[in-house]
């Protein structure tokens, strides 16, 4: 099966300090589509570090990793007019969340990617999302669990073959897997560790880019 044909790699960048992620940005360009500004980034110096990031690298799409848990509509409003593309909400909010999530995105033209994160019945709760009318669906690992040495892809063929709304992957990914996660319809490859921590951060980028567009 070839890569999903709009395949696209999202580096996730989960430092503490906006000067980190400018640097990281700086080694990888143009070898991503969308910078994440990851949760630890916005606990420590806000949406200001997408701003800045943005500001430098204005040709790329932006995802505030907000993981919205409540106050959907306030929350997801203030990543947008900050300058996100999309903004992330948990899968295990209630549903008036995920609703005013969604109000704010088609207000603001935004998007909002649904986190499965802790999600005990993936595939069921994926379901219920898309009926809600949440575009983009992510299956992810959490960190800490990364550690137990769960496959990051389990779920992937059951619920890719059952959603027509777009899926992203996360957690713990590698050039290995990320290039497969591409050939088994995924849509957005998110990739963190497997290009920040690595000798060549410029390298692994251009490798796991080339290999979700390409299958190479």
């Amino acid at each position: 099966m070839p890569p999903t044909v709009d395949a696209q790699l999202q580096l996730a960048l989960d430092v503490g300090r906006t000067s980190e992620a400018l640097s990281i940005c700086e080694q990888v360009y143009p070898h991503f589509d969308i910078a994440e500004i990851g949760t630890p980034l916005l606990i420590e110096e806000g949406l200001a570090a997408l701003e800045a990031v943005k500001e430098r690298y204005p040709d790329k799409k932006y995802l505030a990793d907000t993981k919205i848990a409540d106050a959907g509509y306030i929350e997801a409003a203030s990543a947008f007019r900050r300058g996100a593309t999309i903004a992330t909400v948990l899968a295990v909010a209630d549903n008036r969340t995920i609703e005013g999530s969604l109000e704010a995105a088609h207000e603001l033209g935004g998007e909002i990617m649904a986190d499965l994160m802790h999600v005990p019945n993936r595939l069921e709760r994926a379901l219920e999302l898309e009926t809600l009318g949440v575009p983009i669906i992510c299956l992810h690992t959490a960190y800490d669990v990364q550690k137990t040495g769960v496959d990051p892809m389990a779920d992937l063929v059951e619920v890719r073959a059952k959603l027509s709304c777009r899926l992203a992957l996360a957690g713990g990914l590698t050039l290995e897997t990320a290039g497969r996660a591409a050939e088994l319809g995924t849509d957005i490859v998110v990739v963190g560790g497997g290009v920040i921590t690595q000798p060549s951060p410029r390298h692994a980028a251009r490798q796991i880019h080339h290999a979700i567009r390409h299958g190479e």
